[in-house]
């Protein structure tokens, strides 16, 4: 009993680490389905996002989210002996909670407020500005073919937002692009974090501080749960969980580029999600839009050394 708790913990902990010794094929078959299975989760997440924004208020449904996550984070991090006080760079352990704020906020206004498919789209942009901002920070080589595909991109990015749309839904479809930026930023930062920092805590402390931004907000327009927005809110947060673990141990398991065009999968789901429960569906602006969003960013990831 006490060796299975002990897989068990292990697996969920270190998932990669139980599938070590696996023949190379293998995990990467194996880094598939964790990545498709993170973009069903996401779906789900993010059609939980609009389900409780129909009775809670977007405040309390932010910090409900975070406040779950960091209370699933914080007994496994004393679990694991992991200490809650980071090692050092104060100064960039800032501005990564600073940008995982704006992120997490910028991101879940568009999935409340856009179709999933939409809102899905516009996280891929990230790469498009991480390009220019590690030129500008961490000084890599620009090269034509990123400018060009950067462009095509943020051509695809307008049509996604689809000029004939109401006002509304443009405000929704800018803040989502603005999510993509910070999420952009925020890769930079955690770059220079992760060689000293573990993962469970880069993931606790952006969650921890949203709960604490939001709490006033929320207590403010808070409305009362009952056993349908619960359930939405538990499941908003589990399907959030699993997407993250499944997508870190993915890219632990996998090749980068070899996993790159499966992600893409997730924009499918988050498609699929919003038509089944919400009964979305894009126009065709958005659809060529997603189109040029999508192989620009392949593109630039595939040839980036060029």
């Amino acid at each position: 009993m006490a060796a299975s708790q002990g897989a068990i913990y292990r697996l969920v902990i270190d998932g990669a680490s139980a599938f070590s010794e696996m023949p190379k094929a293998k995990r990467h078959q194996l880094a598939v389905w964790f990545l498709i299975a993170s973009g069903v989760a996401m779906a789900g997440m993010m059609s939980s996002v609009k389900l409780a924004v129909e009775s809670l208020s977007l405040w309390q449904v932010i910090f409900l989210r975070s406040a779950l996550g960091a209370m699933i984070l914080a007994p496994i991090m004393i679990r694991s002996r992991v200490s809650f006080a980071p090692n050092g760079k104060l100064g960039l352990y800032s501005l990564r909670v600073g940008f995982a704020v704006g992120g997490i906020t910028c991101w879940l206004y568009s999935i409340a407020h856009l179709p999933l498919g939409i809102a899905s789209a516009l996280t891929f942009s990230k790469s498009l500005f991480l390009l220019w901002l590690a030129a500008l920070l961490l000084r890599e080589q620009l090269t034509m073919l990123k400018v060009v595909c950067t462009v095509i991109g943020f051509a695809g990015v307008i049509l996604v937002l689809d000029p004939t749309t109401s006002g509304t839904s443009l405000f929704a479809g800018l803040v989502g692009i603005a999510g993509a930026l910070f999420g952009a930023a925020l890769t930079i930062v955690v770059k220079r974090l992760s060689a000293t920092e573990p993962t469970i805590r880069l993931m606790f402390y952006p969650l921890a501080t949203v709960a604490c931004v939001f709490a006033i907000p929320a207590f403010v327009t808070w409305q009362d749960l009952d056993t349908y927005s619960l359930t939405v809110v538990i499941g908003m947060t589990l399907c959030g969980s699993v997407s993250q673990w499944c997508f870190l141990n993915a890219y632990r398991l996998g090749e980068v580029s070899a996993l790159a065009p499966v992600e893409y999968s997730r924009l499918v789901a988050a498609i699929i999600a919003g038509f089944a429960i919400f009964g979305e569906v894009p126009t065709w602006i958005a659809v060529v839009g997603m189109a040029l969003v999508i192989a620009s960013t392949y593109a630039t990831f595939r040839w980036s050394r060029v």
